[in-house]
């Protein structure tokens, strides 16, 4: 996995933003369009809210969800409805195309079902070209959580967690779907997760972000995250 480490959290954002705009660009201009998953957090919100300023094809950009917590829709809660505030006022929403996890489905896990085929049915091989990706200072990333068995999940590219986390259960891409990402972007910041950030670049598998593939990867931390690494 490649690092970069920037001295505070608004500018990974920054970074981060950058970085999805020259590869969208080079992608659509590859192959016509361009997939990626976004997680959470209130860093990756700022980093859309600066992409969306960016200049591109937004209609050929499909943007899928990580992850997203079981709550009415238009919830503070959702990251979707996180989401829309961060691009509000853009221009771009009309444009770009979003796929929101059915998460107040009446049945989850057809729901699960459905959001896997969709995203088989707009990438045409079910491969994402980027997933986005942030690590909680526990070792998670999307909702792959210590402790849940959706971290065992091997049959399935969507599932429903099987306990609340932080008060709710959650729909989540799992590992078979993230790990044959064509690349993965990780944007971590804050002290509190240094000591996670350090086992990841180590590849321990004994906390979920560890066992994301890091083939095709790229970290973006500030300081106080990477302290402890050398």
């Amino acid at each position: 996995m490649k690092t970069e480490i920037y001295s505070t959290a608004d500018e990974v954002a920054q970074k981060a933003a950058e970085y999805l705009e020259a590869k969208i660009r080079e992608t659509i201009n590859t192959k016509g369009s361009f997939s990626m998953a976004i997680s959470g957090g209130r860093t990756p919100w700022e980093m859309l809210k600066i992409l969306s300023k960016a200049h591109l094809r937004w209609t050929k950009v499909n943007i899928f969800q990580v992850d997203e917590r079981i709550a009415p829709d238009g919830h503070l809660d959702r990251n979707l409805t996180q989401l829309f505030k961060s691009i509000e006022g853009s221009g771009i929403v009309t444009k770009v195309n979003i796929f929101p996890m059915h998460v107040i489905s009446e049945d989850p896990e057809e729901a699960c079902l459905d959001y896997a085929k969709t995203i088989l049915e707009i990438t045409g091989d079910g491969i994402l070209d980027l997933v986005h990706l942030g690590m909680g200072a526990d070792g998670h990333t999307a909702s792959l959580v210590p402790g849940d068995k959706v971290c065992e999940i091997k049959d399935q590219n969507v599932a429903i967690t099987f306990d609340p986390y932080q008060g709710r259960k959650r729909m989540t891409l799992t590992y078979p779907l993230i790990n044959q990402a064509r690349e993965i972007l990780w944007v971590i910041t804050g002290e509190e997760k240094a000591e996670m950030v350090e086992r990841l670049l180590n590849e321990d598998y004994s906390i979920p972000a560890g066992k994301v593939n890091q083939e095709n990867a790229l970290a973006l931390l500030d300081q106080p995250a990477a302290k402890l690494i050398g």
